[in-house]
């Protein structure tokens, strides 16, 4: 299977404590790396992107092509990402092991469920943002009017050799007509495909039907069965903005015991965290966790790019 072209979601696992992105700067140069490597890998190992979010302490992405060559863009992007921050990071680039794997979507459906999880990821952190409204992702491409930022921006192609390379600190040659934008982002819609996002859902409703959606328990409990999990960071962050909308407080050591484990059946859910995690986040015994825990599974099929 893997010898063919499907749809993949691709993720690093969050730091515990290095940031990958620490500012402005930062992400708009991890932005414009996305475009870099699709561009850089189109002769060795091609892929579509179809929809993308960066998080201070992770990626997702989700692609179009061998699992062998999403794997080998997640490669490129790291070994990419680490050169740029030795050579313009003031404090000490990112010293935690990356770890990223590919997973297979399924089917049409599977593959709206994973695009919503990839762009919620902002709101569900508890960013004060709404999907379409976070800056670092893909969401606001679809369904939208691009025509004041391709109105604002210039075309790659007018730029020298020296000013592309000095602009982008890359070699790689980039389309001529892709868009940089005033603030030196290259227009995200230039190399994501964002229209079959687009003819995907149908729709504007049933896109918003869909980002508005709970799909982290499924899609957490997948990756679960993976590499990747979150940092206690993320779930602790994730854990106080549910116990203020389930018991109107932040304070999780504040909770009796009960009301914490109803908490952890919740944080399961949404993050798919392990016994052990759960029950250190929110001093508890492990033992009072038992049974929240069995065996689950899922099966997987497959489908194409004629979808």
């Amino acid at each position: 299977m893997e010898d063919k072209a499907h749809f993949y979601h691709c993720a690093t696992k969050g730091f515990a404590h290095s940031i990958l992105f620490a500012d402005i700067r930062e992400f708009i140069a991890g932005m414009n790396r996305i475009g870099i490597c699709i561009a850089r890998g189109r002769g060795e190992f091609p892929v579509i992107l179809i929809a993308f979010c960066l998080m201070d302490n992770h990626i997702h992405v989700i692609l179009y092509g061998r699992r062998c060559d999403c794997l080998k863009w997640m490669a490129l992007y790291h070994r990419l990402t680490m050169i740029w921050q030795r050579k313009h990071r003031q404090s000490d680039p990112v010293d935690e092991e990356w770890d990223y794997d590919a997973w297979l979507i399924r089917d049409e459906e599977d593959l709206k469920k994973k695009i919503a999880y990839v762009f919620r990821n902002p709101t569900v952190a508890g960013m004060p943002f709404l999907p379409l409204g976070y800056r670092w992702s893909s969401a606001g491409l679809a369904f939208s009017d691009p025509t004041e930022s391709l109105a604002n921006g210039t075309p790659v192609g007018g730029l020298s050799i020296y000013e592309s390379r000095r602009r982008f600190d890359s070699r790689v040659i980039l389309p001529e007509d892709w868009i940089l934008l005033p603030s030196g982002l290259i227009w995200p819609g230039s190399y994501t495909d964002y229209k079959r996002v687009e003819r995907l859902f149908g729709h504007p409703w049933n896109f918003l039907y869909y980002l508005n959606q709970r799909v982290e328990a499924d899609v957490n409990l997948e990756m679960m069965q993976g590499r990747v999990s979150l940092p206690d960071y993320d779930i602790l962050r994730i854990a106080q903005t549910i116990a203020l909308e389930r018991f109107a407080s932040r304070d999780l050591y504040s909770l009796d015991i009960p009301s914490r484990v109803r908490l952890c059946a919740d944080l399961k859910k949404k993050t798919g965290a392990s016994r052990k995690q759960l029950a250190r986040i929110l001093h508890l015994q492990v033992d009072d966790l038992e049974e929240l825990f069995g065996r689950e599974g899922y099966s997987k099929s497959s489908f194409s790019m004629k979808t």
